[in-house]
C-alpha cells in the first residue's frame, strides 16, 4: 500500500471517529434535555373540591375519591357549613326532610341533582366524585 493510500485511509478514519464522537455528544445532550423537560414538566393539580349547592348558595369541601351524597352532606354538617335532617327508610336508604331549617311541607320537597342531572336514587346510594356539583332545590 502506498503512502498516499495510507494517508487517505487515516484521514477517512479520523473523519469517521470525529463524526461518531459528535453523534455521541449530541445523543447525550438530547437525552439530558429530554430528561430536563420531563423533570420540569408541570402536571396539573387535581381539584379535590366538591360543591354542594342549596338554592343557589354554594358550599365547598374536599373529598378523596368517591363518597355518597349523604356522606358528603354529613361531612359538611360536621364542618358546620350546613344543617339537615334525614329519615332512614329500611331497604331504601336516607331521605332528606329538612335543609338549613327549611322542611318539606307536603307540596314541596328537597330534590337533588348531580351536575345538573336529576338524581334517580337516594342520597345514601348515589356515589359522587371529586369535582361534582350536588344541587338541592326546593320543588
Amino acid at each position: 500500500m502506498s503512502k498516499k493510500t495510507k494517508g487517505k485511509i487515516l484521514i477517512v478514519l479520523g473523519i469517521l471517529i470525529t463524526l461518531f464522537g459528535v453523534f455521541l455528544l449530541n445523543s447525550r445532550e438530547n437525552i439530558t434535555n429530554r430528561q430536563d423537560l420531563l423533570n420540569k414538566q408541570v402536571l396539573p393539580v387535581e381539584n379535590k373540591k366538591t360543591i354542594l349547592e342549596i338554592n343557589g348558595i354554594r358550599y365547598e369541601s374536599e373529598i378523596s375519591g368517591q363518597m355518597s351524597v349523604y356522606d358528603f352532606m354529613t361531612q359538611l354538617r360536621n364542618e358546620e357549613k350546613i344543617t339537615f335532617k334525614e329519615k332512614n327508610y329500611p331497604g331504601m336508604g336516607k331521605f332528606i326532610e329538612e335543609i338549613n331549617g327549611i322542611k318539606g311541607n307536603g307540596e314541596k320537597y328537597w330534590i337533588y341533582y348531580v351536575n345538573d342531572k336529576k338524581a334517580e336514587i337516594g342520597v345514601s346510594n348515589y356515589q359522587i366524585n371529586i369535582g361534582d356539583i350536588v344541587s338541592w332545590k326546593y320543588e
